[in-house]
């Protein structure tokens, strides 16, 4: 095989840096549930979107709180769909981060 083919499909991909912060999550925690509005201290529960799946834990920026029953719910049969029903996911992970990075701002 020409060296210029090995190159291509076999030269190792830099590793993607994911977001993670503690301090974010605590902001997260400390919201009531997305879904009910049970008081915190919620789970921080991380959405996958895109190459996030069952091996690769979705960033840190893509959580969202949710009570212990309905991060359960989430997670089982009722899937997505049950959070689609009330919300647009990705718009409130927008409103999240950018109401964590009006707090930082003003610290």
């Amino acid at each position: 095989m020409q060296k210029w083919i090995k190159d291509l499909y076999f030269k190792p991909q830099p590793k993607v840096k994911i977001f993670r912060s503690e301090d974010y999550l605590d902001f997260i925690r400390d919201k009531p549930c997305l879904m009910c509005g049970a008081p915190p201290r919620s789970d921080a529960h991380h959405e996958p979107f895109g190459k996030a799946g069952w091996a690769i834990k979705a960033p840190d920026s893509q959580a969202i709180p949710l009570c212990r029953g309905c991060h359960n719910r989430r997670g089982g049969k009722e899937g997505l769909a049950f959070l689609e029903k009330k919300y647009d996911i990705k718009m409130k992970i927008i409103e999240y981060l950018t109401e964590y990075i009006n707090e930082c701002l003003q610290m």
